[in-house]
């Protein structure tokens, strides 16, 4: 039984079964562990720090698995983040203002702009998951090497998924090792 008025997501939700909506709990449960504890808050502080908005912090993070030179378009980033072309140019011209991200005109059509962070805003970024990561090394400090192993093993299935790859790599790069 849903909640009155139920929205899409929660329809969705209904309507899948038992085991997956189990799966689901069960990574929500980790991914709100990781994000609201583990770390203490300290990613978060340094997001409301720089007076980053979700759409803006959202922004980074995207831009942040293109390589310089390979910049998506301001369509394709709102695109990409699900928000609306004056949110998003909103939430870019803060990012440029702060000197955060680049706007460029693209050589073959002067009407599309390329976003690009710069490496301030890289170094945001790097800075957020490597803080993120400290909470994950915690937890995962804390697991017992069964439990350590068989996380590896499950995500490690995940890994080489298309979405999930470039994400890993990211943050492995970003990570002292």
């Amino acid at each position: 039984m849903g909640l009155p008025h139920a929205t899409e997501p929660t329809r969705e939700i209904e309507a899948v079964s038992g085991e997956v909506r189990e799966t689901a709990v069960l990574v929500g449960t980790l991914f709100r562990h990781l994000t609201t504890f583990s770390d203490g808050g300290d990613a978060l502080r340094m997001i409301d720090e720089r007076g980053l908005s979700f759409v803006q912090f959202k922004a980074m993070i995207e831009l942040s698995v293109y390589r310089p030179g390979d910049a998506p378009y301001l369509q394709e980033l709102a695109e990409r983040l699900g928000a609306s072309m004056p949110s998003t140019s909103r939430a870019i011209d803060g990012l440029v203002r702060q000197g955060l991200s680049s706007r460029s005109e693209d050589p073959d059509d002067r009407r599309r702009r390329r976003i690009e962070l710069t490496e301030e805003g890289r170094q945001v970024i790097n800075s957020f998951f490597s803080r993120r990561m400290a909470g994950a090394v915690r937890f995962s400090a804390g697991l017992d090497d069964e439990q350590r192993r068989a996380l590896d093993r499950a995500i490690g299935l995940l890994v080489d998924s298309e979405e999930i790859r470039p994400i890993f790599d990211q943050i492995d790069q970003a990570l002292p090792r």
